[in-house]
């Protein structure tokens, strides 16, 4: 894998996509026509996070404490397609810190609601002919943490992210501190103008 970037984004999507190779899924090649499947691209998406958990792990406890410790907690929101399916996830690498915002909304249609900028998603049957993804509320609908997203077809898919950051109380309230402390945590639900916000269009 030839990285020429030193961004953390760059090397992990380098990391997914040797995870990829690696289950003899050539990321070079055509696909096909069903690309590589929703199933495979979360598989690997939910490996690649595994991967990162364990590297950060082979970091030598000496360096994790103290005043100017590293901090070893990751904030790791990811996205990838296939041009067929896409894979969201919404994850830290805690148990009790809140991951980076992130939200969705599907319906049938994508509409301005008067002058003001305002849209709204109308939904007129059970399909997802259009699902938005976003780090900002709009009118959308929160991912859990720890959670993956995925689009498939008409089709929107939540799973929980099973590790030793899961926490099995649904009703456990996580602190957003971390998050916002990084600048990845929406300011405050009920925003609803159409911006840059928007990360994902299928």
């Amino acid at each position: 894998m030839n990285v020429k970037g030193g961004t953390d984004s760059e090397w992990a999507f380098a990391l997914f996509l040797d995870c990829l190779d690696k289950a003899g899924h050539n990321p070079n090649s055509d696909p096909g026509k069903g690309g590589f499947g929703h199933s495979v691209l979360r598989k690997m998406m939910l490996l690649t996070i595994e991967k990162i958990n364990a590297f950060i792990k082979e970091i030598p406890n000496e360096e994790n404490h103290g005043a100017g410790g590293l901090e070893t907690r990751s904030l790791l929101n990811f996205a990838v397609t296939d041009g067929h399916s896409v894979v969201c996830t919404r994850y830290v690498s805690s148990t009790t810190d809140e991951a980076a915002s992130l939200y969705f909304s599907s319906g049938t249609s994508w509409k301005q609601e008067g002058p003001t900028g305002n849209y709204k998603m109308e939904r007129r049957d059970k399909g997802a002919d259009i699902v938005l993804v976003a780090s900002e509320p709009l009118t959308f609908e929160r991912v859990p943490t720890n959670s993956t997203l995925t689009i498939h077809k008409q089709t929107v898919m939540i799973h929980p992210i099973i590790d030793e950051f899961q926490q099995p109380s649904p009703s456990y309230e996580r602190s957003s501190k971390f998050a916002v402390s990084k600048g990845l945590e929406a300011n405050a639900p009920g925003i609803n103008k159409l911006n840059s916000a928007i990360e994902a269009i299928v």
